[in-house]
């Protein structure tokens, strides 16, 4: 009887590793992340089908295209270098470029008219503010800093170059970029999005310290082309997320490998 452990899967300096040997050491490095990759496109083929959804010639060639153009691929060898770098055949290639246009018009089919009720429904939570940090271990040194930026004028971003603890932000005069609501922990929020652009805040007690934030600049979260893509992509996930929990998968190879 053939098992796993009579196919070769790699040759190193001579030492033939088999099949049964490359799954167990996948496994000791982690298979989760493959096996929900590989169930996911199962899932999203099986729902396209219930759907009546495919896909058309033109639609690969058009995926294919933007492919090479977004990776430099300007003619057929580069193509053809890039396939086997990656241990792909044409005909492999083409399949993973029909698997995510299938993706992608499920996703557009599922989600079609929830985007913007999901919006309305979460609005807040795609409020953003570009803010600066101040973080200092005491809370005494952080109300006196606190005064001399309000009251005495002092630059804010000098005073973080100076005495901020965070490693990060400090070469860069405290400034962060841009933090969205739902990341800041609800002290913090309560203070940015109840303030003005300019004013500084603070203390704050975060688990980094007592921190004095200068908000910079305030976005309301509004419905443009990336809050839809990112709000597309959120209930697209959860319905990835239902379907394997109603799926049953089932794992004979990794249990044949246990056998070997």
């Amino acid at each position: 009887m053939v098992t796993l452990s009579d196919y070769v899967a790699l040759e190193i300096n001579g030492e033939s590793i088999s099949l049964a040997d490359v799954l167990r050491f996948a496994k000791w490095q982690g298979l989760s992340p493959l096996i929900e990759q590989a169930a996911e496109i199962v899932l999203i083929r099986q729902a396209a089908s219930e759907r009546g959804i495919t896909v058309a010639d033109d639609e690969i060639q058009q995926a294919a295209d933007n492919f090479r153009l977004d990776r430099e691929l300007h003619d057929a060898s580069l193509t053809e270098e890039w396939l086997a770098a990656n241990y792909l055949s044409f005909v492999e290639w083409e399949a993973k470029l029909e698997n995510e246009v299938l993706r992608r018009k499920l996703s557009q089919s599922l989600t079609d008219g929830k985007v913007e009720q999901y919006f309305a429904e979460h609005r807040l939570s795609f409020d953003a503010a570009i803010i600066s940090r101040l973080v200092l271990k005491d809370e005494d040194v952080a109300r006196e800093l606190r005064a001399q930026i309000v009251e005495d004028g002092v630059d804010f971003h000098i005073i973080a170059r100076q005495h901020s603890i965070d490693a990060t932000s400090r070469p860069l005069g405290g400034y962060v970029g841009v933090i969205e609501r739902i990341e800041m922990e609800a002290e913090l929020e309560a203070a940015v999005f109840g303030s003005e652009p300019g004013e500084t805040v603070g203390p704050i007690k975060t688990t980094d310290g007592w921190e004095l934030i200068k908000l910079e600049e305030l976005h309301r979260g509004k419905l443009d082309e990336a809050t839809h893509q990112k709000i597309e992509s959120i209930l697209f996930n959860a319905f990835l997320s239902e379907s394997r929990l109603k799926a049953k998968i089932k794992l004979p190879l990794l249990e044949m490998a246990e056998e070997n």
